[in-house]
C-alpha cells in the first residue's frame, strides 16, 4: 500500500482587524499570524481568509487571547471552512495574537473628561 500526503502550508501574517472587548463594550485591534495546514489551500486563499475574519468575529478579546478560546478559534475555523466552502482543513497553527486597545477610542475617551 502506497500512501501519500499532499498536504500544504498557507500563512496568513499579521491580520489586522477589529473585535469586542467585554470588558468596557468597546472595540480592540487585533493583530493574527496564522498557518493553515490541509490540502490544495492555495486555490481558496479568498474563501479561507474569509472564514478567519468570520470566525475571529465571533470572539470577544478576552476570550481570545485564553487556551481555551485559542482551541475553540482553531475548531471554528477548521468547521467553517469544511461547511461553508467544503475546504478541508487538517491544522490550524497560532503563530501570534496582538491584542491592543484602539487608540483613537481612547483618545475620544480622553477629550471627553
Amino acid at each position: 500500500m502506497n500512501l501519500s500526503l499532499y498536504a500544504t502550508l498557507l500563512k496568513f501574517d499579521q491580520i489586522d482587524t477589529s473585535i469586542l472587548s467585554k470588558k468596557d463594550s468597546s472595540y480592540v485591534n487585533v493583530k493574527l499570524s496564522i498557518v493553515l495546514q490541509g490540502r490544495d489551500l492555495e486555490e481558496h486563499q479568498i474563501e479561507l481568509m474569509d472564514v478567519v475574519q468570520t470566525v475571529i468575529g465571533n470572539f470577544l478579546a478576552e476570550v481570545l487571547i485564553t487556551a481555551k478560546g485559542k482551541e475553540n478559534f482553531k475548531k471554528m475555523i477548521v468547521n467553517l471552512a469544511d461547511k461553508q466552502y467544503g475546504i478541508e482543513v487538517d491544522f490550524v497553527y497560532i503563530q501570534n495574537i496582538r491584542i491592543e486597545s484602539d487608540p483613537l477610542e481612547k483618545c475620544r475617551k480622553l477629550l471627553k473628561k
